[in-house]
């Protein structure tokens, strides 16, 4: 690969996920500094390296090379965007996508994730639904933050682990928690505020902690409509170009309906529907391979976004229930190590390790409502001090 490079990347930056490591390469100092910052607490401190291999990231950002344009090269193999617009974002969402499908020794769920009296609280919610206001509030009534973003849970412990990686905020979301303050002087990057837990609120990283709760957030209009028998799931699949050929063969697929162009986050969206999406996303998948389409991000999107008007309350489910929603946002998909290596790709398996993992915690869903409400509701509910006068 080297000799493929004109202009050498000469920065990098090396990072630790679990059982993980993940080697950056870039000839942007720049590139480097942004991603120091959002990974600066997975920075290898010289730890003895994990078994596996580390995952091998190149961003090249100058034309200077054989392919004549910024490339990112994930493990060898090359990623050509058709629109080098998106080469930050892509590089953004990939090299965490890399990730999250490598690691093994831990169930990586898409949740935030609290602790309060050294227990852990696990908050699993669709985009949109208020995860990171509610973590920043709870953190801001004195709980310890573990994660906004990501439940790492410990196949060896079934302790719920920090994943740190610096908060990526919009400055209204820091005032709705009570932190403006915080947004003074924060580097931005794709629109949003880059800081750590601690520049939010001195004092607030937590550590590992059993699983003493899983609260599932869900917009009450949405669970009235939704239907028992297990409803079709809305996608949305991210890519450098989008035209009417893969339309019409992701329309062919059994098991998709509704598929449309869309726009999301700048960029051309397949969006469609699917009851089974771990059997579509790799026919999905390689269809934009045969036509040369670069898939940069998978959305589960929800259709309506909740109002917060409702009044805010919680509800008790069973713990199987609670595993499905876990399970519905366990990260890396068919591409996940753990799921094909340790599981044989069976989710079944997947769903019976995660279920006696976390079997012992108290499962509720948390119909969202105003802030104020859902962080009382998560204060009586965990017994942890009462909101304080602001």
């Amino acid at each position: 690969m080297g000799s493929l490079l004109k202009k050498p990347a000469t920065q990098q930056l090396k990072l630790r996920f679990f059982d993980l490591e993940a080697n950056i390469q870039s000839d942007s100092a720049s590139y480097i500094h942004i991603f120091a910052q959002m990974y600066r607490r997975f920075r290898v401190n010289g730890a003895p390296a994990p078994v596996q291999p580390p995952v091998e990231f190149v961003v090249l950002t100058n034309s200077d090379n054989a392919w004549g344009q910024p490339v990112m090269i994930l493990d060898g193999q090359v990623q050509l965007l058709s629109n080098i617009k998106f080469l930050e974002g892509y590089t953004y969402d990939g090299i965490l996508n890399a990730i999250v499908a490598g690691v093994q020794s831990h169930f990586l769920i898409h949740a935030g994730v609290v602790s309060g009296d050294g227990q852990g609280i696990i908050l699993a919610a669709d985009s949109s639904h208020g995860k990171t206001t509610l973590v920043l509030e709870l953190v801001r009534r004195g709980f310890k933050f573990l994660s906004d973003e990501m439940a790492a849970l410990g196949r060896a412990d079934r302790w719920v682990h920090p994943f740190p990686r610096s908060l990526r905020v919009r400055p209204g979301t820091l005032e709705l928690a009570g932190f403006p303050q915080a947004a003074a002087g924060a580097p931005a990057w794709l629109g949003k505020l880059i800081l750590d837990i601690e520049e939010i609120q001195p004092d607030s990283m937590g550590q590992a902690a059993p699983i003493s709760h899983i609260i599932i957030l869900r917009d009450p209009a949405e669970a009235q409509a939704e239907q028992p028998d297990g409803p079709e799931r809305e996608l949305g699949v991210l890519v450098d170009r989008l035209d009417e050929s893969l339309l019409a063969a992701v329309r062919q697929i059994e098991g998709v309906t509704e598929v449309h162009p869309d726009i999301e986050r700048g960029y051309p969206t397949l969006r469609l529907r699917a009851a089974h999406r771990m059997s579509v996303l790799p026919q999905i998948e390689a269809l934009c391979q045969e036509q040369q389409i670069l898939v940069l991000d998978i959305s589960k999107r929800t259709e309506r976004q909740p109002t917060f008007e409702a009044t805010a309350r919680l509800e008790t489910v069973p713990n199987s229930q609670a595993v499905m929603e876990l399970l519905r946002r366990f990260q890396g998909g068919h591409k996940s190590a753990l799921l094909q290596d340790e599981f044989g790709g069976s989710s079944t398996r997947l769903f019976m390790e995660l279920a006696a993992l976390v079997g012992q915690a108290n499962c509720h869903q948390l119909f969202v409502g105003p802030l104020h409400e859902m962080a009382d509701l998560m204060c009586g509910l965990v017994g942890a001090s009462k909101p304080h006068e602001t």
